[in-house]
């Protein structure tokens, strides 16, 4: 399943650690934006558009898990072995 947009960094609140903002780029284009992570929960919780991970790896981007919310506010990626596309993975900005 291809995904809507992709998120390709996040930032963390240094108070908490969570996920605060994270950077969001639109499928099959280069423009990119910097979010609130709840914005992009409520988006996901609606319906009909979907996240999924991207990350940059030897020269190009690597597609990762797909994104869902949890509590209606946080972000998660679907489970899988691998680490490097989860949240937590990504760079920060």
């Amino acid at each position: 399943m291809a995904a809507n947009f992709y998120i390709a960094g996040i930032r963390k609140d240094k108070a908490s650690g969570n996920i605060q903002q994270v950077k969001v780029i639109k499928a099959g284009t280069t423009k990119k934006l910097i979010t609130d992570r709840e914005f992009v929960a409520r988006i996901i919780s609606l319906g009909h558009t979907t996240f999924q991970t991207i990350y940059w790896e030897n020269e190009e981007w690597r597609y990762g898990a797909m994104i869902h919310v949890i509590d209606e506010i946080f972000l998660a990626t679907n489970a899988n072995t691998k680490k490097e596309d989860n949240l937590e993975s990504l760079p920060e900005f």
